[in-house]
């Protein structure tokens, strides 16, 4: 039987995998925090991912989703009899998600990010760290760093991880990615936002964007210094429903102020970007509604792009 181990941890609990084969949520974290509805969630948005690909016909959806196998019960007295042993002596039944595993990032990758941001006194102690090997990229398109190598606030005593490591917009540059690629990384972004809200009615509050190696299966892909890989979306255990009026776009405009800093901030070259690529998908996404509905949500898209830009407006006065 195969052994498990932590290849991350949030809020909602551990994540487990082994090399190979899927990947395992407990809900072992904060007890507020709903496995039950990250599963819900977690195949709305699969579905919606599908129906967006049939009204697009011959354009691919760029965004990646890890597949979504099962919700084990801790009662599932079977399962467990078998399973319980892959995990550490101690640990107990819960409920769980059994999922497809985002594909990590490679030795040369991880080598990339330790020689340009990694602080030379732990270099060698992350080269040779087992969970760094889990590497995945949170793409902070929204926030440049405060705090770099060559500033005179930079501590050499600052934690770095590879497991989720953030990537700002200054990284990016610093990293020399293209003009073209920079502008990529939005459009995916937009066309998922609006694909959860119009399509799923979900107000996506608190998903996050990684970068990661290419699913075989499908969606699109970029081939830049980070090598080729594509953005998944991924953690739905606090999203709910966004109704199809004014309070639901009210809903889902905190809800993007209120996650970490993935999205690009309007006034910014990168928020033209998200925005003409958001009403896009948006626009497609009308197929699906009541000829007198179309105009109302045609609306409410609008509405959507605008609260989001005068909270920023508000904010900075």
């Amino acid at each position: 039987m195969t052994k498990l181990h932590t290849i991350g941890r949030g809020a909602c609990g551990t994540v487990w995998a082994s090399e190979t084969g899927p990947a395992y949520k407990r809900e072992d974290g904060n007890p507020a925090r709903s496995l039950q509805n990250d599963f819900e969630m977690h195949n709305r948005v699969l579905q919606s991912r599908q129906t967006l690909m049939s009204l697009r016909k011959s354009t691919q959806v760029q965004i990646q989703i890890p597949s979504c196998h099962n919700f084990i019960e801790s009662g599932n007295k079977e399962w467990w009899a078998t399973n319980l042993e892959r995990f550490p002596q101690g640990h107990t039944p819960c409920n769980m998600i059994e999922a497809q595993r985002v594909p990590p990032f490679g030795e040369s990758i991880r080598h990339l990010l330790i020689q340009k941001f990694c602080p030379d006194e732990i270099k060698q102690k992350i080269i040779n760290s087992e969970p760094d090997r889990d590497c995945l990229i949170r793409l902070y398109l929204g926030r440049r760093r405060t705090h770099t190598r060559d500033s005179q606030t930079f501590s050499r005593f600052r934690a770095f991880s590879l497991r989720n490591y953030p990537l700002h917009k200054d990284q990016l540059e610093e990293l020399s990615i293209t003009v073209d690629d920079l502008h990529q990384y939005p459009r995916i972004m937009a066309e998922a936002l609006a694909m959860i809200h119009w399509i799923a009615g979900i107000d996506a509050n608190d998903v996050e964007f990684v970068l990661a190696p290419c699913n075989d299966n499908d969606g699109g892909s970029i081939n830049n210094v980070l090598g080729r890989h594509s953005m998944w979306m991924l953690d739905f255990d606090l999203c709910g429903n966004m109704t199809m009026d004014e309070n639901g776009v009210g809903k889902a405009v905190k809800a993007f102020w209120r996650n970490d800093p993935f999205y690009p901030r309007p006034g910014k070259a990168l928020w033209h970007t998200f925005r003409e690529q958001y009403i896009r998908t948006s626009d497609v996404c009308l197929e699906l509604c009541d000829v007198q509905e179309r105009e109302k949500q045609r609306f409410l898209s609008r509405l959507f792009i605008e609260q989001v830009e005068a909270w920023d407006t508000k904010v900075k006065t």
